[in-house]
């Protein structure tokens, strides 16, 4: 195999798996990412045509593995996008040792037991916003007839009043970390 297919393969696998993984690490390497695949993808197609129409078997098992690699994503659905998304933060909060202290938390009591909440950071996505918020209760995850209001009081005014009374705004990322999501249109009122 020649380096240009090597490289097609690689930065190709890469852009697409980049994608997800600098979700929350690196936001604006995501349309580096994207555009790195979408450009590398042509060469990897003629490529795998070339090898189909020469019938070396060699790189057509080659080129079917990676086809299919770049396909899984969007084919088994949010599994690998969420894990790789997830993976992303992971590394993001070991790399800055101190990530928590740059979140603006606050401490309140809930049920006799003292808790901490509060917003990390938010990502403007374009048509909506992520928050990254932390949570010792895990009351995100929960309806929102379950949730304390000792817990939404803290909640709304560490994000948006609009994410703490609606349901599946949010899913956990690790830890106490969790990842709400909300549409720009729900910020602006």
């Amino acid at each position: 195999m020649t380096w240009p297919k090597r490289i097609a393969i690689l930065l190709t696998l890469l852009g697409v798996y980049g994608i997800f993984f600098s979700y929350f690490l690196l936001p604006s390497a995501m349309v580096w990412c994207g555009l790195t695949s979408i450009v590398f993808l042509f060469p990897l197609t003629v490529f795998s045509l070339e090898a189909l129409f020469t019938l070396r078997w060699r790189l057509i098992s080659v080129f079917s593995v990676v086809w299919l690699l770049l396909s899984l994503p969007f084919i088994v659905g949010e599994g690998p996008h969420e894990w790789l998304r997830v993976l992303g933060f992971y590394v993001k909060t070991r790399l800055a040792n101190d990530y928590l202290s740059r979140c603006r938390l606050t401490d309140f009591v809930e049920n006799g037991v003292k808790q901490t909440a509060g917003f990390c950071q938010g990502f403007d996505r374009g048509d909506y916003f992520d928050f990254v918020v932390y949570d010792t209760t895990g009351e995100f995850v929960l309806p929102v007839s379950r949730r304390t209001p000792e817990w939404k009081q803290v909640m709304s005014v560490a994000t948006v009043k609009a994410v703490v009374s609606k349901e599946n705004r949010a899913y956990h990322l690790f830890g106490d970390f969790y990842a709400v999501y909300v549409d720009i249109f729900e910020l602006e009122n």
